[in-house]
């Protein structure tokens, strides 16, 4: 009676300790989040672009689901969606971001209660469970996922669910366990592409188990490779249903909506087509078609994160595990994100950032866990603490070098005050916005939304624009009087990163006006509002 007293005991003290250590970051997050986003007033690009993605499908002229859009994975965006539900009364929920930002921050207190939960199930000490997932959750990489509004937190958090899940099954053989892997990884791909051939990791480990390490006894009328590849097959089947049934429906809506099952791949919006200006660019010419420079660039960035994978790999050499099977599902979980990078270099649909490759640090700690529970010289735990710690280091060095961490180093400058181009351009977006609904509050506006993302989240009045999700936005360029657009926001093209069916359709309009467009207002070098004046006009379609 008494050890069930106890028993009890330990576990209320260990659901406070996930509790608290989750709470504790998700404040840490917010509070990281609030000062760039309100003190500051710096977004990521692509992080307030997913909110706006969410804004579209409740306040835009043509609400609907399907403006989420079919480039992004979604997920992101529709839980962005839940917490627009308040910006009528919130409104900073969509012009300051605050939307991106709780997203992350939630994905990052959750990736946190399980990474806790799973030390403390594979009989750590609870010491243990809060030093390790505090220095995994602070890591600046990691920790900028978690306020910054992208993918990266929630693809994390499944990433990390389906890695513990997965070992969980490996060990006990519950069903359940391989279950939630599976879904984990279907909803992992609702976050980023990513979770494909991470996924097909997964699906080789499983293999491996189930045919080499597996010592389940057989039925004595069956031979053993024949019942080995049966249980294989029912396995493969609990993990790949998902994940497949996830792809074929996010192609089936490509196919119905946008009338292209792969619009995600080669759409006008994708990466492939934001891609091709930057292509110039020496450091991805040299990569296109030669997997050797590719390799090479993407060894260079995977080593950023790679020390605490390196830790593991000694434990398992000294503890004389180094040529278990389990070793081999390591490191294809490793290398599987980093190796669609490189592929995607040499097609030249990537950009390469440092954080595309961030992965190797979650996939690595996900594994910790079981490790270290395999121990048999407990002292060994200092190896891995001593990794977490130098990679601390190494990417807190990482962030301050625009040359290995540009996209990061954005933020760490602009905190200090060194503010870049990309801030100074949204505080243009800003107050174009303002000046629009100062101006124009009632007049139908035509823009392509790819660019104008931070203006429309701005306004006071975001019914007034047709933009890119809009049921008649193809129309109205092409007619924008029997439509009743009084005015045409053009973005200045040439830029790698503008992509306008405006531009597109009349691409001398912004640098030399027309006979059927008068020049109202040119907003810096960026922006140029035109108005409708005459019904007779040529465009190219």
């Amino acid at each position: 009676m008494a050890f069930t007293f106890q028993d009890k005991v330990t576990q209320r003290t260990n659901r406070m300790l996930i509790w608290l250590t989750a709470i504790t970051v998700f404040a840490l997050e917010c509070a990281a989040g609030y000062y760039y986003n309100i003190y500051v007033g710096y977004y990521h690009s692509d992080g307030i672009s997913r909110v706006a993605n969410a804004f579209y499908v409740l306040y835009s002229r043509n609400p609907h689901l399907g403006a989420i859009g079919f480039v992004w994975n979604p997920l992101p965006s529709m839980v962005d969606l839940v917490l627009l539900l308040l910006y009528p009364w919130i409104p900073a929920m969509a012009t300051k971001g605050i939307a991106g930002l709780l997203m992350s921050a939630m994905f990052a207190s959750l990736t946190v209660g399980i990474l806790v939960r799973a030390f403390i199930q594979r009989g750590l000490s609870r010491w243990y469970a809060v030093i390790f997932t505090l220095l995994f959750a602070l890591n600046p990489m990691i920790f900028l996922a978690g306020f910054n509004g992208l993918s990266d937190a929630p693809f994390i958090f499944f990433t990390i669910l389906s890695i513990v899940s997965f070992l969980n099954w490996m060990d006990e053989h519950q069903l359940g366990d391989l279950a939630v892997s599976s879904f984990a990884l279907a909803i992992a791909f609702w976050c980023r592409y990513e979770a494909v051939p991470f996924g097909f990791s997964i699906i080789v480990g499983c293999v491996i188990v189930t045919m080499l390490i597996s010592e389940n006894s057989k039925p004595n009328n069956e031979g053993r490779l024949h019942y080995k590849w049966s249980r294989a097959e029912g396995t493969l089947a609990v993990i790949v249903t998902p994940i497949f049934y996830s792809i074929l429906l996010w192609v089936l809506l490509n196919a119905i909506i946008m009338d292209n099952p792969l619009n995600f791949l080669n759409g006008e919006y994708t990466n492939t087509a934001q891609i091709q200006g930057h292509l110039s660019n020496p450091v991805y010419a040299a990569m296109l078609n030669n997997p050797v420079q590719a390799i090479i660039f993407a060894f260079e960035k995977v080593l950023v994160f790679s020390v605490p994978f390196l830790s593991i790999l000694f434990l398992r050499v000294i503890n004389r595990r180094i040529f278990k099977w389990d070793t081999l599902i390591l490191i294809g979980m490793i290398v599987s994100i980093p190796m669609l990078q490189i592929i995607m270099l040499m097609k030249g649909t990537s950009l390469g950032w440092l954080r595309y490759f961030l992965y190797v640090l979650p996939v690595s700690f996900a594994w910790l866990p079981y490790e270290l529970s395999k121990l048999k010289r407990k002292w060994h735990v200092i190896i891995p603490l001593a990794a977490m710690i130098v990679n601390y280091g190494i990417l807190s060095y990482a962030i301050t070098q625009p040359s290995i961490a540009p996209d990061e180093n954005t933020f760490l400058q602009n905190s200090l005050g060194a503010h870049n181009q990309t801030y100074y351009d949204q505080k243009q977006d800003i107050e174009l916005a303002k000046y629009l609904d100062d101006n124009y509050p009632f007049s139908n506006i035509l823009v392509d939304s790819f660019s104008a993302y931070l203006i429309i989240l701005q306004s006071e009045y975001p019914k007034r624009f047709y933009i890119t999700s809009d049921y008649d936005f193809k129309n109205a360029i092409s007619n924008p009087e029997k439509y009743k657009v009084s005015y045409i926001l053009v973005p200045k093209p040439g830029s790698a990163s503008v992509i306008s069916a405006i531009n597109d359709a009349y691409p001398n309009l912004y640098f030399n006006g027309s006979d059927w467009a008068e020049l109202v207002k040119e907003f810096g070098t960026r922006w140029r509002l035109y108005r409708i004046i005459n019904s007779t006009r040529e465009s190219v379609n």
